[in-house]
């Protein structure tokens, strides 16, 4: 699968559709994709939610209080995180699915949901990479505390890797939009490009948010 999506993206979505694939291949790429980004949450919030929980102790905040506050901010972490996806995936679909009808784009919303789950591949590809960041985040929370996380060089490899993903995602919408709305290449390219780079400009504003909070904090972690 990962294979032809890279290799032939434009034949593997043109069977999806035209052959009618069943669903459920997209569910599962969304499922798996939504469980590493709850593997990460978890590396990431297990560390914040000690910091945190220091931090309360420190500022005179009760032993159960602090407690009760750092569980529910790591299970809420965590449950955003994998339903952060799923959500993700709905929304995505129903953005393309808008954006194909002005271009007068005809075809089931399900047929778009489904070609949309597969741009979720990127994500599971570069798992990997973003365990790495997911574990050195953990160690500069559990060495100098929260404030770590706006750490210039994490920050822009995040912003790097979110970049290199959404390239392929693009990718992955334009072929998958076109077959199933029923586009041509040009109005498929032009509905791909516009969430692309809002989410682009979204990830560029971030990094520039953070460069601004680390130079107010004074202090910059290397």
């Amino acid at each position: 699968m990962v294979l032809d999506l890279l290799f032939n993206p434009d034949g593997f979505f043109k069977e999806e559709v035209e052959f009618e694939k069943p669903m459920w291949r997209g569910l599962a790429v969304v499922l798996v994709a939504s469980i590493l980004a709850a593997v990460n949450a978890y590396i990431i919030s297990s560390s914040t939610a000690k910091a945190l929980y220091d931090l309360m102790i420190e500022k005179g905040a009760s032993v159960e209080t602090a407690k009760a506050l750092t569980q529910f901010t790591q299970t809420i972490g965590l449950i955003s995180a994998f339903f952060g996806v799923i959500i993700s995936w709905v929304l995505i679909a129903a953005i393309l699915q808008g954006l194909s009808a002005l271009f007068g784009g005809t075809g089931k919303f399900s047929d778009t949901l489904k070609v949309t789950a597969y741009s979720f591949i990127p994500n599971i590809v570069v798992f990997p990479f973003t365990y790495y960041i997911a574990i050195t985040e953990a160690k500069l929370v559990s060495t100098y505390g929260i404030l770590a996380l706006t750490n210039s060089g994490i920050v822009m490899a995040k912003v790097v890797l979110d970049l290199a993903v959404l390239a392929w995602q693009f990718l992955l919408w334009r072929f998958g939009i076109k077959y199933a709305r029923n586009l041509s290449g040009r109005d498929a390219t032009i509905v791909a490009a516009i969430p692309a780079v809002a989410f682009a400009l979204l990830s560029i504003a971030g990094i520039m948010h953070a460069k601004t909070f680390q130079g107010v904090g004074g202090r910059t972690f290397k």
